[in-house]
């Protein structure tokens, strides 16, 4: 196993932190309108510290909310759901995955996916991250055209 190089601090770019204030982030904004429903907060990107390669950042899904199916076409996604059970609706017949807290997902570039909410009374909070990008612009994310199908599917909303 090959050991990590060390290096002295001097020689290191340099870090940035995001503060936090008050339990929320100083320099994050809450944007309602990226993915409609949702509140999703990028506390690390390209505008907020200078990101080069990741975007990363927080999402709350109300109660019984859906996002539209997506696709990113630039970016891998990765979620880490930490409270509530997160539907995950996945692929060209948006199969139902229920994703309780502690449960990690992958959606590699161009898969088709969608996030959820069956709960009526919790929200559900994941944290997530776009991997080779550094801003949600950059994923180019297109969205699916589901105006002449059922979505979200039967089903999705039982508990």
């Amino acid at each position: 196993m090959k050991m990590a190089k060390y290096v002295k601090l001097g020689e290191l770019s340099k870090l940035i932190v995001v503060p936090p204030k008050t339990g929320h982030f100083s320099q994050v904004v809450t944007d309602t309108e990226y993915e409609k429903g949702l509140a999703i907060n990028f506390g690390i990107n390209e505008q907020v510290c200078g990101s080069k390669r990741i975007a990363m950042g927080r999402t709350v899904i109300p109660p019984h909310t859906a996002n539209e199916r997506h696709v990113h076409l630039n970016a891998e996604a990765a979620m880490y759901i930490v409270k509530g059970t997160m539907v995950l609706l996945l692929g060209p017949e948006a199969e139902i995955i229920k994703c309780p807290p502690g449960t990690f997902v992958f959606a590699p570039e161009g898969v088709v996916h969608g996030v959820a909410n069956a709960s009526r009374t919790e929200e559900v909070v994941l944290v997530f991250a776009y991997g080779g990008v550094p801003s949600k612009e950059s994923a180019k994310i297109v969205f699916i055209d589901d105006s002449e199908n059922t979505y979200p599917p039967a089903g999705w909303d039982e508990e």
